[in-house]
């Protein structure tokens, strides 16, 4: 498991509205579950906030809120779909502003 890997969302409840999970975990901590954002497709939705990662996959226009996280078993990770290393000096900004004093 990567930081930074897309990945297909099976959860049942959440997919239709969440198709994809962003894995944001540091790959160092390994407890069977997995920090994930929640990703849905932006290409309608106006997304303002500092905290919000802003990517395209398959030529359409994504966004992970860092506010709408939760963690998932690894079991409910298939494969990777796409490894988005280029987001990691956003998602840092995006955490410090979160715990900002």
């Amino acid at each position: 498991m990567s930081r930074l890997a897309l990945y297909k969302n099976h959860l049942k409840e959440l997919a239709d509205s969440y198709p994809y999970l962003l894995d944001i975990q540091n790959d160092h901590m390994h407890a069977g579950t997995r920090t994930v954002a929640l990703v849905r497709n932006s290409g309608k939705i106006a997304d303002i906030s500092v905290t919000t990662l802003k990517f395209s996959y398959a030529g359409e226009q994504y966004s992970a809120s860092l506010l709408d996280l939760f963690t998932v078993s690894e079991r409910n990770l298939n494969a990777p779909l796409a490894q988005l290393d280029h987001l990691k000096a956003a998602l840092t900004n995006a955490i410090d502003f979160i715990f900002v004093d």
